[in-house]
């Protein structure tokens, strides 16, 4: 353009025109350039203050709840397993147990002759969620039933079906551990002596032949219905959770050592399932689970199978008639109830927010998909709430490519996390949850 009007002025004189124009070129990119970075201020100061893109905020609390039980979440490969019974005070008895596969790592000799000494069962616990001191009773079983990694399994699994109905491998006390614990559990039923120290050649050629022949254990607990008890998170994939086979030889001379042992594997390969059920008849909420309209002034949410809340966010559809209006953000605050939560019941490390489709399953929002960078989900000391951040699904329910207003509140990684947590709702004294959007309009 610059070029253009210098030519354009001097349209009637042909010196100095060509060895002016490198400088030209140079001024017009130069100006060119500072226009692009300056665009928007220069925008600003000749747009009329009326037609400006104001950023507004507003706080919205008419956020109603309601608490839910989930039926079941998938259980099936989880990277820790839960091992315990547990009485809360507040949302009653959970029991948690599970299967696992056990394989060989390597070709099996046990001799000509071998006798059996001893076999064990050992667990690496690395922390437990509960205040009870009591030691449980923790039974062992042999699986007639394969687990089958392409089966979606869930929670709510009766494992007996899946079980030998003779005497179980093992029946002991243990427990409870502190911190990092090494549970030793000694199986002493003579039937699975024989059967792992005398398995035919066939069995034991490969894991997939083992795993055939001796298709796995599940671990379960028991607890008297007036002890605290709690939960125990159980390692399967550390090196020193394994099945150990003690044994000796008929002929080694007494003048050696005759102790040999035989570790069978328990690592991130086993296929094992997490199995979980809770109690709520016992729990302060139990008359209001599953109902709308019965407002109270807490909320609760727990991992396991699962007890979620259902946020309704009744204010929400009045953004429709506003449009044309631009979501810029939408941040959700969680008040948790004070003084619910210490040591032995530490509140879940992060929550998640579902929607139901079409087919009523329940899906991940889209902010969740955006990573926990983006997302959060973590309780913020300061605020003393979740904070998350909903920008994606409040924008879809404005444009109307959502038909429902409410979210369901859960534990993230529910299936390896027992943890809960107590909120507080609107109607308590210390507020309720809120929903801070940022906005303009058009």
């Amino acid at each position: 353009m610059f070029l253009n009007d210098y030519t354009a002025g001097k349209a009637g004189k042909n010196t100095g025109i060509y060895t002016n124009i490198p400088v030209l070129l140079l001024l017009a990119v130069l100006l060119a350039f500072t226009s692009c970075e300056e665009s928007s201020f220069v925008g600003l100061e000749v747009q009329p203050p009326s037609d400006r893109f104001n950023v507004e905020t507003t706080v919205d609390t008419e956020i109603y709840t309601s608490i839910w039980e989930r039926d079941s979440i998938l259980a099936i490969d989880h990277p820790r397993s839960l091992l315990g019974v547990l009485n809360d005070p507040l949302f009653g008895r959970m029991n948690t147990s599970f299967m696992t596969q056990v394989g060989v790592w390597d070709a099996v000799d046990f001799g000509d002759e071998p006798v059996f000494d001893s076999l064990v069962l050992y667990l690496v616990v690395t922390g437990s969620y509960g205040s009870g001191t009591e030691p449980q009773e923790i039974t062992v079983w042999e699986l007639k039933e394969d687990i089958d990694y392409t089966q979606a399994y869930h929670s709510n699994l009766d494992p007996y079906p899946m079980l030998y109905d003779q005497e179980p491998l093992a029946r002991q006390m243990a427990g409870p551990p502190a911190g990092d614990t090494l549970i030793s559990l000694h199986l002493t039923n003579p039937y699975i002596h024989d059967k792992l120290l005398f398995a035919p050649d066939t069995a034991i050629q490969s894991l997939s032949a083992f795993i055939g022949y001796f298709k796995g254990i599940y671990v379960e607990t028991g607890l008297d219905d007036d002890a605290s008890g709690s939960v125990y998170t159980v390692n399967l994939n550390h090196e020193r959770s394994k099945l150990s086979l003690f044994y000796k030889n008929e002929h080694t001379p007494d003048t050696v050592d005759t102790s040999f042992r035989y570790d069978f594997i328990i690592n991130d390969g086993a296929s094992r399932i997490n199995i979980i059920s809770q109690d709520y008849e016992e729990a302060v909420f139990y008359d209001r689970m599953g109902l709308t309209g019965t407002d109270d002034s807490l909320y609760y949410v727990q991992g396991g199978g699962g007890l979620m809340t259902r946020l309704d966010f009744e204010d929400l559809g009045n953004w429709r008639d506003s449009m044309p209006v631009s979501i810029n953000s939408a941040r959700l605050y969680l008040p948790v109830k004070e003084g619910i939560y210490d040591d032995d019941f530490p509140l879940p490390p992060r929550l998640a927010l579902f929607e139901r489709d079409d087919d009523g399953l329940l899906r991940g929002i889209p902010d969740f998909a955006l990573g926990d960078p983006y997302f959060r989900g973590v309780f913020d000391e300061e605020e003393g709430a979740y904070v998350m951040n909903i920008t994606s699904w409040v924008q879809n329910y404005v444009k109307g490519a959502r038909t429902n207003n409410y979210l369901y509140l859960t534990v993230r990684e529910g299936g390896t996390n027992p943890q809960r947590a107590v909120f507080t709702n609107r109607l308590h004294s210390e507020g309720g949850p809120r929903l801070e959007i940022r906005y303009n309009r058009h």
